[in-house]
């Protein structure tokens, strides 16, 4: 018997937590997939002493019935436990991780994550975690005409990105975007070089990365539209202005070695500053 894929949600009492638990609950309940709540309470700005960290591991588990009561009232049904943690929240999303198929988190509308608990972190728990995260903006795309977006560029990462943007696009009955963004070096002196024609060559040649990049999808989601576009531009703009009407863009991080855990690639960094809808990160 297969076991039921776990969801945790953080969870802070903000308009933009709620957002994020609506986004969770309701893919929880497409997938039958089960859902913890994790509120954590930074200790970074708490006393050590016991009645301070008592305090707050209080008014964390009275939070955490609080966001448990009005994931029922969105009508889930499945199953919802709750864990209120004093902490780092970033330590600690990184240890729930490994429990976990999925992180979901909400962000701050704006050009920037901001905010109290998991704005300000969401790019580090992206990085630190060791199964996907998902951060959902606060307001919906307004026409996601596009699908689910990803970028294509021959890395590990993209691989897996694709591979996790083709299941998503799948499930959510929408085409499958693959953008393939390159653009022509900046070197001054030698801006001449790049003729018609070697434009045209490096077109041809991202044109095959894409469809290398897309090699397979078809067999596993035959009835899946694929469309792919390449585009001269910044990989950053490039999935960011595609994801202004996408239902999601999917981006890939780093490896799971200690030092590139810290970090995020530039891509993936990019797009989760401007988060132009909901993103998800993937592991290489």
């Amino acid at each position: 018997m297969t076991m039921a894929e776990k969801y945790i949600i953080g969870v802070d009492g903000s308009e933009e937590s709620h957002r994020a638990l609506a986004w969770g609950l309701e893919r929880a309940a497409a997938h039958k997939a089960d859902v913890e709540l994790l509120y954590v309470a930074d200790d970074s700005f708490l006393s050590e002493t016991p009645v301070f960290v008592s305090d707050a591991q209080a008014a964390g588990e009275k939070l955490l019935k609080a966001e448990a009561e009005h994931a029922r009232t969105l009508g889930f049904e499945g199953t919802i436990t709750g864990n209120a943690i004093v902490g780092n929240p970033v330590g600690e999303l990184e240890k729930a991780s490994k429990r976990a198929d999925l992180i979901i988190l909400g962000a701050h509308h704006g050009s920037r994550l901001a905010g109290t608990f998991f704005g300000t972190r969401a790019v580090k728990i992206a990085a630190a975690a060791h199964c996907p995260v998902a951060v959902i903006p606060l307001e919906k795309p307004v026409r996601p005409t596009k699908g689910v977006v990803v970028g294509v560029d021959g890395s590990d990462a993209s691989v897996k990105a694709v591979e996790k943007a083709a299941a998503e696009a799948a499930t959510l009955g929408v085409p499958l975007h693959a953008i393939y963004a390159w653009m022509t070096p900046l070197t001054p002196g030698i801006e001449f070089l790049w003729s018609p024609e070697l434009i045209q060559e490096q077109e041809e040649k991202a044109q095959e990365a894409l469809a290398i990049g897309t090699a397979g999808v078809k067999e596993r989601f035959p009835d899946l539209e694929i469309v792919r576009e390449v585009v001269q531009a910044p990989p950053v703009s490039a999935l960011v202005e595609a994801g202004q009407d996408a239902a999601a863009v999917v981006v890939g991080s780093r490896g799971r070695n200690a030092l590139s855990r810290l970090l995020l690639g530039s891509v993936s960094h990019g797009v989760l500053q401007q988060l132009p809808t909901t993103v998800i990160v993937t592991r290489a």
